[in-house]
């Protein structure tokens, strides 16, 4: 597969203070990239910096083997589409006439069938001028002038960011039915599950660096099982288990613990437990992995 965004030693630097720090990764046609960390991480820099929205003070970023030069920014960018969770948009315009203004400035269809199934999908307010719509709605009309193009690269900052619960689930069916069509897509996120669901690899970015590169797979199995018992009797839990919970309520006592380690040594130790009161085990919640994952970096360089 061909590459599709591809970056050397991406850096910006404000006040001598970098935003982001050699930055180096590749994106392959077909994937789909989340491209998560902390507020402050570096994701919206990265991503406007891919875009040529602003100019690296070190490094490159290459889009479909065309290094990104300002100002002019590369000739690809009319095979890609955009949108952010704060995306500025023409106020003045209604939202059918800011799509009639990127098909224009596209050369595509205005009344496509791609571009009615999104408007259909995502039932925006088209006819009230942009600047008297809510955050979500505004969203949802980034979200249609990013896909209604049929661009080769979608790259979204914050992409589901004001929608309400039904349109983030539209919005990652839409992803999914991108992906198996072929369309490359990088994505940053507050929503770590929806990362999961729908990418293929992880960018983990920490204070402008790259620390982690995994597949999205990879994330959600470490984020273990959340195990808890109620016995009577007091019990040690396994060796590697990670305690959660300690308590003793009258006559009972109670023992929760993150679990990540081979499920025939969990399932051992739950045969050998003996009055059983009571006893769940859940999947440990994937931004429990992420905070992981960040404390093994920090671990790392200590």
């Amino acid at each position: 597969m061909g590459v599709v965004i591809e970056t050397k030693n991406l850096s910006k630097v404000y006040a001598g203070v970098p935003a982001v720090d050699r930055a180096s990764f590749s994106v392959k046609k077909g994937e789909v990239v989340g491209f998560v960390g902390l507020n402050g991480a570096g994701k919206s820099t990265t991503i406007n910096m891919l875009m040529g929205f602003i100019r690296p003070s070190e490094g490159s970023v290459a889009l479909f083997g065309e290094e990104l030069t300002l100002p002019g920014a590369a000739s690809s960018h009319q095979r890609i589409g955009f949108a952010t969770g704060d995306m500025s948009l023409f106020d003045s315009m209604t939202g059918r006439q800011y799509h009639e203004f990127i098909a224009r400035a596209y050369g595509v269809g205005s009344q496509s069938v791609v571009y009615q199934h999104l408007v259909d999908t995502f039932d925006p307010q088209l006819d009230k001028k942009i600047s008297t719509l809510s955050r979500g709605n505004r969203q949802k009309i980034a979200l249609i002038a990013a896909f209604m193009t049929e661009p080769e690269l979608v790259i979204l900052d914050e992409p589901s960011s004001g929608l309400d619960p039904l349109m983030q689930q539209h919005f990652l069916d839409l992803v999914r039915e991108q992906a198996k069509k072929g369309t490359t897509i990088f994505m940053s996120s507050h929503y770590l599950n929806e990362v999961v669901d729908v990418c293929t690899r992880i960018l983990l970015i920490k204070n402008g660096k790259l620390v982690k590169d995994i597949p999205a797979s990879e994330l959600e199995a470490t984020s273990g099982k959340l195990v808890r018992v109620v016995t009577g009797k007091k019990v040690a839990p396994p060796a590697s288990a990670e305690v959660v919970e300690r308590e003793k309520h009258g006559h009972d006592y109670t023992l929760q613990f993150i679990y990540k380690d081979s499920p025939a040594v969990l399932h051992a130790w739950l045969g050998s437990l003996v009055d059983v009161k009571d006893m769940t085990i859940n999947d440990h919640s994937v931004e429990a992995a992420f905070d992981d994952l960040y404390d093994v970096k920090e671990a790392e360089d200590a």
